[in-house]
């Protein structure tokens, strides 16, 4: 039991000095303040040479600033506000003030459309007659075709010349012309 009593007497001690420990800081640190405050803020004085005090001179009656109000018909936040001569006065929010409202720029139209590049290495022909049929290679796939065949539902001849053949793109009705010479089998143009 005394173990006890010397326990609780030893913590109601810690804890007195504790808070004279904190009385006193606290009292330090207004000291502080105060010296602090006044070395910073320079003297006034009056024309009689008295120093005034800034806080009693130099307080501001706020009772007499009046008190915001809220309006819930308040213009736009989001208006742009600009130093540039007024235009029209409708818009007009301050003197002086333009307000404007953010457009979107139009949208730029959508780009032509056009026909994939073509995916074929001519090979040969063979003309019987008056016709001719060519022969062109695409990816893994090999085609025979004549004026006027299609290949896959994607392409017509149209044209073929010595040093050229003339298709049409069918989805987009757009002509494309891919080259054939010795020197540069399957140009596209």
């Amino acid at each position: 039991m005394a173990s006890e009593s010397i326990r609780k007497l030893v913590l109601w001690g810690a804890l007195a000095a504790t808070l004279l420990a904190v009385v006193w800081v606290e009292d330090e640190h207004e000291q502080d303040i105060a010296e602090t405050a006044e070395a910073i803020e320079p003297a006034r004085h009056s024309k009689s040479g008295a120093r005034v005090d800034r806080l009693t001179s130099e307080s501001l009656p706020i009772g007499q600033l009046g008190k915001r109000k809220f309006n819930a018909e308040a213009d736009d936040i989001f208006t742009i506000t600009t130093w540039e001569p007024r235009r029209s006065t409708a818009n007009a929010t301050a003197p002086g003030f333009v307000s404007q409202q953010l457009k979107a720029p139009a949208p730029a139209p959508p780009p032509a459309p056009v026909a994939p590049p073509l995916q074929f290495k001519y090979l040969g022909r063979i003309t019987e007659g008056q016709e001719t049929h060519i022969f062109l290679s695409q990816a893994d796939k090999n085609h025979v075709a004549k004026v006027g065949g299609r290949i896959e539902d994607q392409y017509r001849i149209d044209r073929i010349m010595e040093d050229s053949i003339e298709l049409t793109y069918l989805p987009l009705g757009i002509r494309q012309t891919l080259l054939i010479n010795d020197k540069n089998p399957g140009r596209i143009q």
